[in-house]
């Protein structure tokens, strides 16, 4: 009897052990957790933050840009300048007259084709024809003078000649502008 009764004790010392094992454990886990999650949510709130300044700033450099371009705003041609940013030619600057005959394909503002290539803004077909084109005049350095095909608000197509040329920013950035000479319904 004295034998069981010590082994009896002896099982109840080994699974209160255990218990207070297991304790240590859980706690020490949740404690674990609860520590990283803490500095993850401070990395998520820091991400946060860099996200807002930085829209923040794409904002004022947009703003900045049409300050800059300013000279174009009460032209009544369809004007836009665009930045070569590796093999991408990127919008920098559209002016009202823009944005009053194509601005029906991004919904008349002209911050929505800011920032953008012609292939996120214009259907394939055409967005090709002006990269191609973008790129003769980044390449040559002239003026060129060219025919390309558009979409009017009803959906047909309409015909623009557009004159194209290159400008060379503090020997780093090119700068290709656009201007609509004109417009028919029927290709020449």
């Amino acid at each position: 009897m004295k034998k069981l009764s010590f082994n009896s004790r002896k099982l109840l010392l080994v699974v209160s052990n255990l218990e207070r094992k297991h304790k240590v454990i859980t706690y020490a886990s949740l404690l674990f957790l609860t520590i990283s999650t803490y500095f993850l949510r401070t990395e998520n709130q820091k991400v946060k933050i860099d996200f807002a300044t930085l829209q923040e700033r794409n904002l004022n450099l947009k703003q900045n840009m049409i300050i800059f371009n300013r000279s174009y705003e009460e032209f009544p041609l369809p004007v836009w300048q665009k930045v070569k940013r590796g093999d991408k030619f990127i919008m920098q600057y559209t002016n009202p007259s823009f944005v009053k005959e194509f601005g029906h394909l991004f919904n008349n503002n002209q911050y929505n084709v800011i920032g953008k290539n012609d292939f996120e803004v214009w259907p394939e077909k055409f967005a090709q024809t002006f990269y191609e084109n973008d790129i003769a005049v980044s390449i040559m350095g002239k003026v060129l003078n060219t025919d390309e095909e558009f979409i009017d608000k009803s959906g047909k197509p309409i015909y623009a000649r557009v004159l194209k040329w290159r400008s060379i920013r503090d020997n780093r950035d090119t700068l290709v502008y656009g201007m609509v000479q004109r417009i028919s319904k029927i290709k020449e």
